[in-house]
């Protein structure tokens, strides 16, 4: 059965972090549901926690650091990963990279996922344009990935989104490899004067000589430390873990 991997980073390193940059820390918490449902397949759900939290470290330099929790009962797939990213930012773009590990449990089987990657962002008046290259690995399943995912996230106002986004990776198996596909949207709206956040996704993913699939999600979101979603884009977490790129590892 399908293992529907969510793919992380975890960095070490973070000495350098003053008490003056933990004040100044900004972050979500979130929950979220997903329908899957494959081409040739029974559907099943997936339900989820996880969060992340923006540290300013010195000068242009901040660490993100993210976890999420997920699990599927009909598919018998549990994930619990760590996410962490080392980026440089200003007022106009936004780059750096990400170190980091999942693992997967799923009908009694254990899987540990590493994944490396870059990642970059340039900011304009009313949309964001970001892009991530990726590898990943799970030497347990003998899978290994690699590939690009682009996006495109459009602010009608500074607490309303649109996202669209675009992946292709290439996937080795022990048995071969094969190209995938992936094309997404999305949208969150942050209520008037309160931290909580509402959004919707769509996407879906064709795998070579897998079956494809469609996943409909919903998502509720806490703020703390971001004046809108505008200003989590630019100031709070900019850049998200690499499982939507990477959603197809066995």
């Amino acid at each position: 059965m399908k293992k529907y991997v969510v793919t992380a980073s975890l960095m070490a390193g973070l000495s350098m972090i003053s008490g003056a940059a933990f004040a100044q820390t900004s972050g979500t918490i979130g929950a979220g549901v997903s329908h899957i449902d494959p081409d040739g397949g029974d559907n099943t759900q997936s339900y989820g926690i996880n969060g992340g939290v923006t540290i300013p470290v010195s000068g242009n330099l901040a660490v993100l650091l993210e976890g999420a929790y997920a699990t599927n009962d009909d598919a018998d797939v549990d994930t619990l990963s760590g996410a962490a990213h080392l980026i440089s930012r200003d007022a106009n773009q936004a780059f750096g990279g990400f170190v980091g590990i999942a693992n997967v449990d799923g009908g009694g089987a254990d899987a540990d996922v590493w994944s490396i990657g870059g990642e970059y962002a340039k900011f304009y008046d009313t949309y964001t344009l970001a892009a991530t290259v990726a590898y990943a690995s799970a030497d347990d399943t003998d899978v290994d990935a690699w590939g690009l995912q682009g996006e495109y996230r459009m602010f009608v106002d500074d607490n309303t989104r649109f996202d669209i986004g675009l992946g292709w990776a290439n996937v080795d198996t022990g048995f071969g490899e094969g190209d995938g596909f992936q094309i997404g949207s999305g949208i969150e709206y942050r209520f008037a004067d309160s931290p909580i956040s509402i959004g919707g996704n769509i996407s879906y993913v064709d795998v070579a000589d897998q079956d494809n699939f469609m996943v409909v999600g919903a998502t509720l979101r806490f703020d703390f430390g971001n004046a809108s979603l505008k200003s989590r884009d630019r100031t709070g977490n900019t850049f998200g873990s690499a499982n939507g790129l990477l959603s197809f590892l066995q």
